[in-house]
This record gives structure tokens, C-alpha cells and sequence, in this order.
């Protein structure tokens, strides 16, 4: 088995990259990746390799998109750590996301906000993701009202004329393009969710029939049918379309460790809620990517 959509702190998770792949080896998965967003680095495709100790490790990302006005999630795997096109695409997103989360912070510091933007970069590798932000205002300001602390996230982006998607204003062909380019394979992540309150907030895209269709067009190798975020029929419609555009179905837990706020599953519980991840997915990504 093989979960294909995780995070580390790399990005918004709170787990470290060994931690994340000893909790893969517990598992027993036959493989293991990390889909990190908008962040790859030889450095972490290293450490990760080298934890995993003998089983096969597929270098993953997780890059962030936008669709008119919506959010979109793209999983690339295979991904070449080095490839210039994508390292540079991934430099304006951290560059965009700095000066966002900055103007966020200011207001929040206004607000009672002791830390910095600093305090915000990962403890793996210093890397920086604006949904860190959220995390610490959680357990800074937001302790005793949980149920506050989104909107007056969403609040804040309102009132720089911004929203969720703006954080990422990245079309989807040019991310499938780059995935390409990385000698990877792009997959579609999580393109429902309709009943998920945190997407609904941020404004993730539902994804009909036709989009993905569009998509197919544009390169896309796959789609996540299978995530927390999907509803058993969620599920069966987008398995019907992976199938009726021979695109790959993947599953993954989109596990970001113990968080309320920026993960809703857990690696083991997802696997045993959905009767086990995929079975020979890896061997299916590997033939997806020879194709």
C-alpha cells in the first residue's frame, strides 16, 4: 500500500521529514512519498531517501493553484528536485507568499500577535508557507475561540481586496506543464470535497466532469479519487471519470500530522476507514510515468 499525499513542516504539516517517513515505515507501505506544498528540494528528497532505509521513495509536490477565483491543488510525482523551470516557478510562489502572510501578520500583530514572519519558517529545512501562519495564530490568539480563527483569516484577506486564491494566482496548465518538465506525472488532488467546511471557506474549486476533461486536454496524467474530502459518491463520480479518460486514480490521507486546522486525517485511520489505500499504486504511478 502506498499513501500518495502527505506533508511535513516543510510546508503546513508538523512533522518532520524522518518522522513523517518512520510513521510510513510503522505503516508498512510498500513506498513512500511526501507532497509537500509548493516546496521540493534535493536537500528534503535526501533526508527522505535515506530515512526510508531500503523502500522505494517517489519525490512529490503538492503545488497550489487558482482557477477563476478558486482554489486548485495539483500533485506532481517523480518530481526532479533540481529541475531550474520548476525551482524558479517555486521562488515567485514563496516570494508572492512572503509578502501576503507579511500584510496579514502586520494586522494580526495590531491584534495581539507576538511573533514574527521569521517565526513562521519551518524547523526542517527554514522553508516558508503562508498556512503556517494560521497554525501559530492558533495557539497564540486563538485558543480559547478555535472556531474564530478562519474568518478573521479570511477577514484580513478581504480587507487587503484578496482572497485564498490570490495566495497562489498560478494557472493549472502551466503547473501540469512544469510537473512535466520535472520528468514528473500531475495529478489532480482532492477535486471535491463539497461537504468539507474548510474548502468551502477557502474556496477550493469543485470539479465537474468538463474540468477535468479540460484538464485531460491540457496533459493531466491522474486524478485523486480516493481522500478525507470525498464523500462515498464523490468517490464513485470521480472514479467514472479517471476511468472514462484513462487517467490514473490515486488515493492519499492529505495527513499533515496531529493539526485541527490544516490536515483532517490521520495516515493509519484513513487507511482503515477506506478499506486500505490503493494496493500496487506505486507500480501504477511507475507505468503512468513510462507511459
Amino acid at each position: 500500500m502506498f499513501d500518495a499525499h502527505c506533508h511535513t513542516d516543510c510546508s503546513d504539516g508538523n512533522i518532520t521529514i524522518e518522522d513523517r517517513i518512520r510513521l510510513v515505515k510503522e505503516l508498512k507501505y510498500e513506498a513512500a512519498t511526501i507532497t509537500d506544498h509548493d516546496f521540493i528540494s534535493s536537500e528534503q528528497v535526501l533526508r527522505a531517501a535515506a530515512a526510508c532505509e531500503g523502500i522505494p521513495y517517489v519525490p512529490g509536490i503538492e503545488l497550489s493553484l487558482s482557477c477563476q477565483g478558486t482554489v486548485v491543488h495539483m500533485l506532481g510525482y517523480f518530481i526532479d528536485p533540481v529541475n531550474q523551470q520548476l525551482q524558479d516557478h517555486l521562488a515567485r510562489v514563496q516570494s508572492v507568499d512572503r509578502e501576503i502572510t507579511a500584510r496579514l501578520l502586520s494586522a494580526f500583530q495590531r491584534q495581539g500577535a507576538s511573533f514574527s514572519l521569521t517565526d513562521l519558517e519551518a524547523d526542517s529545512l527554514h522553508t516558508f508557507y503562508s498556512m503556517q501562519l494560521v497554525r501559530r495564530l492558533a495557539r497564540d490568539l486563538y485558543t480559547t475561540r478555535p472556531e474564530a480563527l478562519m474568518p478573521a483569516f479570511l477577514d484580513e484577506l478581504y480587507r487587503h481586496n484578496l482572497t485564498y486564491a490570490d495566495l497562489a494566482p498560478w494557472p493549472v496548465h502551466e503547473a501540469i506543464d512544469l510537473i512535466h518538465q520535472a520528468g514528473g506525472i500531475a495529478v489532480l488532488a482532492h477535486p471535491g470535497g463539497r461537504t468539507d467546511a474548510v474548502m468551502r471557506t477557502l474556496g477550493f474549486r469543485w470539479h465537474n466532469e468538463e474540468q477535468i476533461r479540460l484538464y485531460a486536454d491540457w496533459g493531466l496524467d491522474g486524478v485523486e479519487t480516493r481522500t478525507p474530502v470525498h464523500t462515498a459518491i464523490e468517490i464513485n463520480f470521480y472514479e467514472e471519470i479517471a476511468a472514462r479518460y484513462h487517467l490514473l486514480a490515486t488515493s492519499g490521507s492529505d495527513c499533515h500530522g496531529d493539526d485541527p486546522y490544516l490536515g483532517p486525517a490521520q495516515m493509519g485511520s484513513y487507511q482503515n476507514l477506506h478499506e486500505g489505500l490503493y494496493n500496487n499504486m506505486l507500480a501504477t504511478l511507475k507505468k503512468s510515468r513510462n507511459r
